[in-house]
């Protein structure tokens, strides 16, 4: 799994090939909390995120580098991506979202 943001100005490359199985239990305890809390989406759901995602990579960057280093317009489906993913190792399907129209 790899994720790329820029940090002191030089893109970075961050990768992980080994998913411990305490991810995807911590992925599913997340998952669970933002079943609870529906379509809403808070500073806090953010920041439970971007903490997932710096453990999926095991702390080789912070969440201070994901706020600063990640293009407003790719944060949220690059979370989206690792989270999926990580649920995908474990053997769930993530459904795709779709409109009222099942489309």
């Amino acid at each position: 799994m790899q994720i790329t943001m820029l940090i002191d100005g030089k893109e970075k490359t961050f990768t992980n090939d080994f998913i411990k199985a305490r991810v995807f239990r911590n992925a599913l305890k997340m998952n669970e909390k933002m079943k609870e809390a529906g379509n809403e989406i808070t500073l806090d759901t953010f920041d439970d995120m971007i903490g997932f995602v710096v453990s999926v990579f095991e702390n080789q960057f912070t969440v201070d580098d994901m706020w600063d280093g990640m293009e407003l317009g790719q944060l949220q489906s690059d979370l989206m991506r690792v989270f999926n993913s990580v649920l995908n190792i474990g053997g769930l399907e993530t459904a795709p979202s779709t409109d009222d129209e099942g489309k």
